[in-house]
């Protein structure tokens, strides 16, 4: 009679750590789904903001750069976006432009330039990645202000023609 009594407390502390258990599995999923991943998205988000940023303002100062010293003057940097993004050479606003995209949606960053665009350049979708930008005032006056992109070669050209 007395093994009975002990079974059965048995059984209730068994049973009682299966439902702890399981009441802390759902509590673990719940605060993972609510409170990591939305901080994870957020820090990738300002990663991906700070890329671009940088590289908005290395790139227009490059431009500027190529600009003011003249004819056959070359720039090269490197440049790192970890999401899709595009580069627009703005004539109506006289900027340069990378627009972005990532979970939140999309998002453009602006740079003034010195330089005058003479008219719209687009390179529609870039994809995530390491470019080298060269910006090239060619002494060639058969050569029109364009935006180029070589994906095999992860290289980026920017041809200035004033």
């Amino acid at each position: 009679m007395k093994s009975d009594k002990y079974h059965s407390r048995g059984q209730s502390a068994l049973e009682y750590l299966i439902i702890f258990s399981a009441a802390l599995a759902i509590m673990t999923s719940v605060t993972f789904t609510q409170m990591i991943n939305p901080a994870s998205d957020a820090a990738n988000h300002s990663l991906h903001l700070m890329q671009a940023r940088a590289a908005v303002n290395s790139i227009a100062g490059a431009i500027d750069t190529v600009y003011t010293n003249g004819a056959g003057a070359v720039k090269s940097l490197m440049v790192r976006m970890d999401c899709a993004w595009t580069v627009q050479m703005d004539n109506l606003k006289n900027v340069f432009r990378i627009t972005f995209w990532t979970q939140f949606g999309s998002e453009n960053l602006e740079a003034d330039i010195h330089y005058k665009i003479q008219r719209q350049q687009l390179l529609p979708f870039i994809s995530p990645g390491t470019y080298t930008v060269i910006i090239v005032w060619s002494e060639n006056e058969n050569i029109s202000e364009t935006l180029q992109l070589e994906t095999n070669g992860g290289l980026i050209y920017i041809y200035l023609n004033p």
